[in-house]
């Protein structure tokens, strides 16, 4: 029987003493850690902001005369670059606060008002009068009352200024959510023009406090990390554009009053990978067929000759496609997150879902080619097969080479 020495007591010990204290003092715990998160909040904020700024900015950068070696071209080319994208991001803003949001209001009203009398239209067709009086006995239900009655308007005002505003007056309480916004938005300005080298010489501190080995790992999970989020937000900000758009201009030709709100639906339904376009179609059209069933049947065919083009000719040449998650990991990511913060949660789990199928499947074959070098099989294809050169700051999963079967 193998003797248990002092030092393993103690350490146990010590573990059992901290998960005491941790239990007993739960509340406490979870303040301290609330605490903590009210503080760095604005500085989340911030680096998720110049994240999203960056990806138009460096695309922008790259394409402004990339041929020219003049000096005043490549001072000014960063600059501009951050300007023309934050000016475009900030007039996306403003323009679906005062333009698109309004008409998407306007189409849920105009939807509830006209739903009952399209029914009832539609409950004098012959072939609808055996199952009248079910239908009506339906249509009385709490169900769709609760659906006719909700207050569209107040629920787009919530999810407007209530996601930050929750998080900032619910969650934390302290600190308001202007001064947040503020100090965020001050953050982030301060990363998209530091010129002081700050980030990297904070890496090479972290470098040297971890060491080689794990300093590697980090920069390979931020690379994937960075890959997986970049495409995601490329890809499913074009879709919803193509789509939104297609939808608007459908029922503007044939026109529908409310295209404006239907092209809205659809583009936010899009954001949402293999899900959200169905559902934005399906929705998107029982809203026009209350009005003219005519234009729904069009809006129908064209958005989805539209998506089945889209996602031939155009989605399979933005980014890197071993990013794209395939269905069964994107209905997770998409139940998970939708369960867990909603609509914006989804958004979120897709991606991370992404970087972590990217960095099991490399994990998964350094073990693999590991246990052949060990059997002494292929060891020049183990040494090809060990962690991968993640220097790519745009596309750092692009050097491993993964099989979308293999997980």
């Amino acid at each position: 029987m193998k003797k248990i020495s002092i030092r393993e007591i103690l350490k146990y010990a010590a573990i059992v003493f901290f998960v005491m204290v941790g239990i007993r003092s739960w509340d406490d715990i979870v303040g301290f850690v609330l605490l903590v998160v009210q503080a760095i909040i604005p500085l989340i904020l911030g680096a998720a902001i110049a994240y999203i700024v960056s990806i138009p900015a460096n695309f922008i950068e790259r394409h402004m005369l990339p041929n020219s070696t003049s000096p005043t071209v490549e001072a000014a080319r960063r600059p501009l670059s951050l300007v023309i994208a934050a000016t475009l991001i900030l007039a996306t803003i403003v323009l679906a606060t005062s333009v698109l949001i309004p008409a998407f209001i306007e189409t849920v009203h105009m939807v509830q008002d006209r739903f009952e009398p399209f029914v009832e239209t539609l409950l004098e067709f012959p072939i609808m009068r055996p199952f009248k009086d079910q239908i009506h006995t339906f249509l009385q239900g709490d169900l769709v009352r609760s659906i006719t009655r909700l207050d569209f308007a107040g629920m787009v005002e919530n999810a407007m200024g209530g996601t930050v505003g929750s998080i900032g007056t619910q969650v934390f309480g302290v600190v308001s959510t202007v001064m947040t916004g503020f100090f965020g938005l001050l953050f982030s300005f301060i990363l998209l023009t530091d010129t002081t080298d700050a980030l990297n010489k904070l890496m090479e501190v972290i470098a040297t406090v971890l060491g080689d080995e794990r300093t590697e790992r980090l920069a390979l999970v931020l690379g994937v990390a960075d890959a997986s989020f970049h495409n995601f937000i490329v890809r499913q900000c074009l879709e919803a554009a193509i789509l939104g758009s297609v939808a608007a201009m459908t029922l503007f030709i044939v026109g529908f009053e409310y295209f404006l709100g239907v092209g809205v639906l659809m583009g936010l339904a899009a954001l949402v990978p293999i899900v959200g376009y169905p559902v934005g179609l399906l929705v998107g059209g029982l809203m026009v067929v209350v009005t003219n069933p005519w234009y729904a049947l069009i809006y129908i065919i064209v958005v989805a000759v539209a998506q089945v083009l889209e996602a031939t000719f155009v989605l399979p040449h933005i980014g890197d496609p071993r990013t794209v998650l395939p269905p069964v990991w994107t209905t997770v990511g998409v139940t998970i997150g939708g369960g867990v913060a909603g609509f914006v949660g989804m958004l979120v789990a897709i991606p991370t879902a992404s970087t972590i199928r990217q960095l099991i499947l490399i994990d998964v074959r350094r073990r693999k080619a590991k246990q052949r070098a060990q059997r002494g099989e292929g060891a020049e294809a183990a040494t090809q097969e060990e962690l991968p050169d993640v220097e790519s700051k745009t596309h750092p999963v692009a050097s491993v080479e993964l099989s979308d079967t293999e997980l």
